[in-house]
């Protein structure tokens, strides 16, 4: 396996790409359509995650350059595109609750890249991915699909 060293400039293009997304969650919750109608604890968990993302970016550029990829595993190419498609995803969230997770995820990746495990720089990674396919949100899913299974089953046990 190849293992590629993160450069300033990646860990700059990262952080570039946290940065907005932190911009992109603050645009969200500060949207004159938006504030009045988020529960307060709603409110305050994406103040949280706007800080932190911004957080995060900052500390990205200091930790980040000189640390180990490995790119079997991830390419630095596939971390921008991800943080860059989170930031669009944040910008166009019609469910808090989704947002948060987007937001929540891609701190979990920069965290991972920070530390240069490529282990938990794959996972944080497909993390993120699942988030930002997961519109719906796959716990609410799973329970509707046991909700249904268990009207089937229901009506199984009437038509007896």
């Amino acid at each position: 396996m190849t293992t590629i060293v993160l450069t300033a400039q990646h860990a700059l293009e990262l952080a570039r790409g946290f940065r907005e997304a932190s911009t992109a969650l603050g645009d969200y919750l500060y949207a004159p359509a938006n504030w009045p109608s988020l529960p307060e604890a709603e409110r305050d968990r994406l103040r949280s995650l706007e800080v932190t993302l911004l957080n995060v970016a900052t500390d990205l550029v200091t930790q980040a350059v000189g640390k180990s990829l490995d790119d079997a595993q991830q390419s630095v190419d596939e971390l921008l595109a991800a943080t860059k498609q989170a930031r669009e995803a944040i910008e166009r969230i019609k469910d808090v609750k989704h947002g948060i997770a987007i937001a929540t995820a891609l701190i979990g990746l920069a965290a991972a890249i920070s530390g240069g495990s490529a282990g938990a720089i794959f996972g944080a990674f497909k993390l993120l991915k699942d988030t930002m396919a997961d519109k719906a949100g796959k716990p609410a899913k799973k329970k509707d699909e046991a909700k249904a299974s268990g009207d089937a089953k229901a009506k199984k046990a009437k038509k007896k």
